[in-house]
């Protein structure tokens, strides 16, 4: 009876993937809870792993938070696609605002991973690019719908969300879910209405943007 050598070095490397995407995982839940501040301790009690397990895999938080980079804009990515399939332009484009101030609100984590120092060149990817060319697509025929202020950019749906991601976080105690009053008030407020003027002042470029909101992290 013959053995197969490579079997254990599979067996080994699937452990391998089993434990990264379970630090992962934990990851993401305990940096959307506890922001920035969580500790990759809190990361390996909520993923049952070793503290070691984790130090092994990533050096430091920095290095986890690069890790959790594609799972956070595959996220952004879906929101974008599902809002893209709403053949109403006007609800397509508050799908897109409504599901990307949700993201943000709900996981304190995601402007530090996107925004970090150093975070922000890596949104330049294939994804990225489908991401920004959808988004634009999006708010481009609500503008031309008349749904939306002329004048509106893929920034300023950043800006607004972590205006509203602020929000969130200042409530959290008092009222987990109270931020979604706001973010009716600011989805619904970008609705062009009969008088309304584009918008007047030039907003930051995304770079610029993305700068700017890594800076207050």
């Amino acid at each position: 009876m013959s053995s197969d050598p490579a079997n254990p070095i599979r067996r080994s490397r699937a452990d391998a993937e089993r434990n990264r995407r379970r630090i992962l995982d934990a990851a993401s839940r305990v940096f959307a809870e506890y922001g920035p501040r969580a500790t990759l301790n809190d990361v390996a009690r909520a993923g049952s792993v070793g503290v070691g397990t984790v130090y092994r895999k990533y050096v430091d938080k920095e290095e986890l938070l690069d890790a959790l980079f594609d799972d956070k804009i595959g996220s952004i990515l879906q929101v974008v696609r599902d809002a893209a399939a709403i053949e109403d332009a006007g609800e397509a484009f508050r799908a897109y605002l409504r599901g990307i101030i949700e993201l943000h609100a709900c996981d304190r984590s995601l402007a530090t991973v996107l925004f970090g120092p150093g975070r922000y060149e890596r949104l330049a990817g294939e994804n990225f690019a489908e991401l920004a060319s959808t988004a634009d697509s999006l708010i481009a025929a609500a503008v031309a719908a008349g749904e939306l202020h002329e004048g509106f950019t893929r920034q300023d749906t950043v800006v607004l969300a972590v205006m509203v991601a602020t929000v969130a976080g200042a409530t959290r105690d008092a009222d987990t879910s109270v931020w979604r009053r706001y973010s009716e008030i600011v989805v619904h407020g970008t609705r062009a209405t009969a008088g309304s003027v584009a918008v007047s002042h030039p907003p930051l470029s995304f770079a610029e943007t993305a700068h700017a909101l890594g800076g207050m992290l």
